[in-house]
């Protein structure tokens, strides 16, 4: 049994006016295509929904109890076209992704803000994770695409660069600081510094430049997170070595970048998705929102 919703939406629209007539021009169909609908809905379910005459159309026990269900098929039909337009037009539905820790702090706060203005019926699950975990985790969970730092490539995935991150020296806004347009990593060795561990993905990544050039970076201070480093630069303690766009300034106003240069080190904050899944449309709406805002001026 196939009915249609054609069919249900004449039967309740004959059921109320009483009348086919009425019910073809409430329809935007002719006559003859509304008492076609109920005669064929009456064949497939098998009972007889209205006694005609010339003159009425009186509704049978059968039909009385059809009714309400009709009433609720088309309701849920209708409630489900307007969820699906609403997802389509991103006014509805659920982003979940991941983001690099220093990702979410230091950028993603500003996407969020952004995209919540434009979109404010759509629930947003970011889970903030260490660099390390980003690909895992996008790969084992729900997440429908990850933001932050990666090197080469991986498979069955796709990146894309959304910004670049110079490597500087972080400082407090004093005047000598102030006045510096860069620094080498030669002058910032003479300084006490702040710097990532090892086994992370940025001080590898510096290891490894300043390697090929026979330098090496000797920290005073070696920390795992990246807000650790700016709490610990703000209070005097050193220069943090980090891209300028990990530094946060309405969390960290008194700090301010200067680039590193004799080498210049640049790192990308980069899209991942996996290949052949589609985006949802509230996904879409959200990374063209990060595309915009990460792409700056």
């Amino acid at each position: 049994m196939n009915v249609t919703l054609r069919q249900l939406r004449a039967f309740t629209g004959v059921y109320r006016t009483r009348s086919i007539t009425r019910a073809a021009r409430e329809l935007g169909i002719t006559q003859s295509a509304a008492s076609l609908l109920i005669q064929q809905l009456e064949v497939q379910l098998g009972v007889k929904l209205f006694d005609r005459s010339t003159r009425s159309v009186q509704p049978t026990l059968a039909a009385d109890e059809a009714f309400h269900v009709a009433e609720r098929m088309l309701s849920d039909a209708l409630g489900l076209s307007r969820r699906m337009h609403d997802l389509a037009q991103a006014r509805a539905g659920r982003v979940a992704f991941v983001a690099s820790a220093g990702a979410a702090s230091a950028l993603l706060p500003q996407v969020l803000a952004k995209f919540r203005a434009g979109h404010p019926e759509i629930d947003i699950d970011m889970r903030d994770v260490a660099a390390d975990d980003l690909v895992p985790r996008l790969i084992a969970t729900d997440a429908e695409f990850a933001i932050g730092s990666v090197e080469g490539e991986f498979a069955e995935m796709t990146i894309e660069t959304l910004t670049r991150g110079r490597l500087s020296a972080i400082g407090r806004r004093t005047a000598d600081f102030a006045a510096r347009r860069a620094l080498t990593w030669d002058e910032l060795a003479q300084l006490p510094t702040i710097a990532m561990r090892r086994e992370t993905r940025i001080r590898m990544q510096i290891d490894q430049a300043l390697g090929a050039q026979g330098k090496r970076l000797s920290p005073t201070y070696e920390v795992t997170l990246i807000n650790t480093a700016l709490a610990m630069t703000a209070q005097g303690l050193g220069l943090a070595i980090l891209p300028a766009t990990m530094l946060p300034a309405d969390q960290f106003p008194t700090l301010i970048a200067r680039p590193l240069i004799r080498p210049a080190i640049t790192r990308p904050v980069s899209l991942l998705q996996r290949q052949g899944r589609t985006l949802s449309p509230a996904a879409q709406a959200f990374v063209a929102t990060a595309r915009m805002v990460l792409a700056g001026p």
